[in-house]
């Protein structure tokens, strides 16, 4: 199990979205959650509590090929600490 962080559009409003995934399943999820070409963290867990922003600067960007998302994941080295803001 993991956390992937991303921004999505719903009911046309970008929102942020934090989800529990399995897994192995990142690197072929990410390229309709959130999409290819946007930006996403994944982490195998979060600190607990409400995750109100996170800062996407230098996050990986979702490709449509899973081996590149997958090396793109392996080589996050951003913490959640270092990255999100809970409320």
């Amino acid at each position: 199990m993991g956390k992937l962080v991303c921004a999505m559009m719903i009911n046309g409003e970008e929102s942020l979205r934090v989800l529990t995934t399995a897994e192995g399943v990142v690197p072929r999820l990410v390229k309709k959650t959130p999409g290819v070409g946007k930006p996403y963290w994944y982490w195998p867990s979060i600190p607990a509590g409400q995750v109100i922003a996170a800062d996407f600067t230098d996050a990986p960007v979702a490709t449509s090929d899973e081996a590149q998302n997958a090396a793109d994941i392996a080589a996050i080295t951003a913490t959640p600490q270092e990255k999100l803001t809970y409320g």
